[in-house]
């Protein structure tokens, strides 16, 4: 029985059911299953994790993909700033990152990774231009505020994200 009870203590411990003593109160309507895995932060009913580690863009979306998510999308400018001040906190730049946007199925059509709509508008003056296969979408172009389509086998640190 004793040991029943310290593999049930860390169980709930290892899979952050149980968080300490002074943790928040939770009542039972509270739905477990709906919080972000351990290193994923929560923000507007998606779970987001940055992986500094240089990928292709093909092979930080297949990453992304392994870990239960995809390459972030822009849905909102909230979230587009939310994942650039997640950037500056972590690396202490605005280091340049690949998001889940791509054009390589038809040029100028673009798509986001997770197949969600793609309605994004805040692209750097005159992008995306698509020149010389550029068809992957990367942030922080340069260390600046731009978003910027690219050539997908360059290697770039990548931000995952995925539903709630």
């Amino acid at each position: 029985m004793e040991s029943g009870l310290h593999f049930m203590v860390v169980l709930c411990l290892t899979s952050g059911l149980w968080t300490g003593a002074n943790a928040e109160n939770k009542t039972a309507s509270d739905d477990w299953s709906k919080l972000c895995p351990p290193g994923w932060t929560e923000s507007d009913q998606k779970c987001y994790i940055f992986h500094y580690s240089e990928k292709d863009w093909a092979d930080a979306e297949r990453f992304c993909t392994s870990i239960g998510g995809n390459l972030a999308s822009l849905q909102t400018t909230e979230e587009y700033e939310s994942i650039r001040e997640v950037i500056q906190q972590v690396t202490g730049t605005d280091t340049n990152i690949w998001v889940g946007g791509y054009d390589a199925t038809k040029d100028g059509v673009w798509l986001w990774s997770d197949g969600s709509k793609f309605d994004f508008t805040g692209w750097g003056k005159v992008e995306p231009n698509g020149r010389a296969k550029e068809n992957c979408m990367e942030i922080n172009f340069n260390g600046q505020d731009y978003v910027n389509d690219t050539i997908c086998s360059l290697k770039k640190s990548f931000f995952c994200s995925k539903p709630l």
